[in-house]
């Protein structure tokens, strides 16, 4: 099973995401996240499925992609993991644009 995750884990590194191995736990994991936002990830495992075929698991119990499939595997963790980086980004940038506006108006006010 951690021959499949070390595959998805290189494709997944290559496409730009951060890769940890975390296959001391009971089930053997990957975690995947944005290496700006390492709080935003998802914890990929692999799960025999119909017919004994292992598939790459998602954190939810989704199943991804078979895992002779690890380009697609790595397409759907990126479409999954996109967005929530997207949009963490837009609120912390946002956040600190606020605060800058703040401070230039509380050292105006001061004056």
């Amino acid at each position: 099973m951690s021959a499949h995750l070390d595959a998805l884990a290189d494709a997944l590194a290559f496409a730009g995401w951060t890769c940890v191995p975390r296959y001391d736990e009971a089930t053997p994991l990957l975690r995947v996240f944005s290496p700006s936002l390492p709080m935003i990830g998802e914890s990929i495992s692999v799960k025999a499925g119909v017919g004994g075929v292992p598939w790459f698991i998602s954190s939810t119990g989704d199943p991804l992609r078979p895992c002779h499939d690890v380009p697609g595997a790595c397409v759907e963790v990126s479409v999954r993991l996109a967005p929530l980086v997207a949009d963490a980004r837009s609120l912390r940038f946002r956040s600190r644009r606020w605060r800058d506006r703040i401070f230039v108006l509380t050292r105006c006010r001061d004056r």
